[in-house]
């Protein structure tokens, strides 16, 4: 991504001593997508809509030299919508990432808002974080979409090793008088070397329902509803817990990229509410997806991917299709089509219909979208 840079220079307070070299970087990404839908809620749409992954941005990062290979450093990104001008991630200024910390060649810590291991080291290895506008994982359940960005984190990534990686993340809960309430912690490993890489990592939210999807109401209080949209995972919200662990590889050969992704999520003793009705108990996840990508040319690129998901009682069944055309550095056009098949019975206690994600639900077991859109960098 090209970026306007500003350099600074920080003045020491005293005559003699040395400058310390900083620099901030002021950059962006506007991806906005003409889409249509052949049923959303009962009916076909034609809508523009932001990108999921590729969401458009503007952001600011920067670096401060403060000796020895330390730097202390921060990072602050917006993502909002090009179609009404609106921010994102619930309406925060700075709701993609937000936060500060020191590297050095021993790694780097930072605090704040940030994304934990399952995004950062599998959710590389899916269609949605490397193509496929449509490719999250039916409603996100698993995180590969960074879904449940964690608040107050403290966050430890290591330098490579050998091509080993590492990170640990832990957000305490900041509720007075117990100390597990909304905790989050998460560990993941990333290695590669040449062509192949493969990583594992594990994520876990106390009370998902406010530490992962910005819900304000602790289930079992008066007013509760599931913050969760999505009928694949909605009625189940109100768990205690959830425990997502993921693992992927990838392997490029000549033009082509190949990825393999497993994730296993549990909603631990889901409690019953007006808008979670699922019987109590624990609900199991189990999502397989295979994807690949080639590059015809410099301009042009190719992809697939196929997906499925075994979601307690229901099943969802996704086949995404893309192509991407270079017409700069910073600019291209991109196009999408996906077809999701929906069985069995949702979290909801109804039959389970096809909702594929940021579309609104169909009414029907299938749904198909087509996405073209313009994406430019800056």
């Amino acid at each position: 991504m090209k970026a306007k840079h500003v350099a600074l220079l920080a003045l020491a307070t005293s005559a003699g001593s040395a400058y310390a070299q900083s620099s901030v970087t002021l950059y962006g990404f506007v991806d906005e997508g003409l889409v249509y839908t052949n049923n959303q809620r009962g009916g076909s749409t034609v809508q523009t809509i932001t990108g999921q992954n590729n969401t458009s941005r503007f952001g600011l990062q920067g670096a401060e030299d403060l000796g020895g290979g330390t730097k202390a450093i921060f990072k602050l990104e917006n993502g909002f919508d090009p179609s009404t001008g609106k921010f994102l991630q619930g309406g925060r200024l700075f709701g993609r990432e937000a936060w500060v910390g020191i590297s050095s060649g021993y790694g780097t810590v930072t605090l704040g808002r940030q994304y934990e291991p399952v995004y950062d080291f599998v959710g590389t290895k899916s269609a949605v974080h490397e193509w496929s506008w449509f490719g999250t994982h039916p409603g996100d359940f698993d995180n590969m979409n960074s879904t449940a960005r964690v608040n107050n984190a403290i966050k430890y990534a290591s330098p490579a090793f050998s091509g080993f990686r590492v990170e640990g993340v832990f957000a305490p809960g900041g509720t007075a008088g117990n100390f597990g309430t909304n905790r989050v912690y998460s560990v993941g490993a990333n290695y590669a070397h040449g062509p192949f890489s493969a990583a594992v990592a594990f994520l876990n939210l106390n009370n998902p329902s406010e530490s992962g999807y910005d819900g304000t109401v602790t289930p079992g209080v008066s007013g509760y509803t599931s913050p969760v949209t999505s009928p694949v995972y909605s009625g189940y919200a109100s768990a205690r817990a959830v425990h997502v662990l993921a693992t992927g590889g990838a392997y490029e050969l000549g033009h082509a990229t190949f990825g393999l992704v497993y994730t296993n999520t549990r909603f631990m003793d889901v409690l019953p509410t007006a808008t979670t009705p699922f019987r109590g108990g624990s609900v199991t996840f189990n999502s397989y997806e295979a994807n690949v990508r080639y590059d015809l040319t410099p301009v042009w690129r190719f992809a697939m991917s196929y997906d499925y998901t075994d979601a307690q009682s229901a099943h969802y069944g996704q086949f995404d299709v893309g192509a991407d055309y270079v017409l700069t550095k910073r600019t291209d056009l991109n196009f999408v089509t996906v077809w999701q098949h929906a069985s069995g019975i949702d979290s909801t206690g109804k039959p389970a219909v096809a909702a594929i994600s940021s579309i609104g639900p169909s009414t029907t077991p299938n749904q198909v979208a087509l996405r073209f859109s313009l994406r430019h960098r800056f």
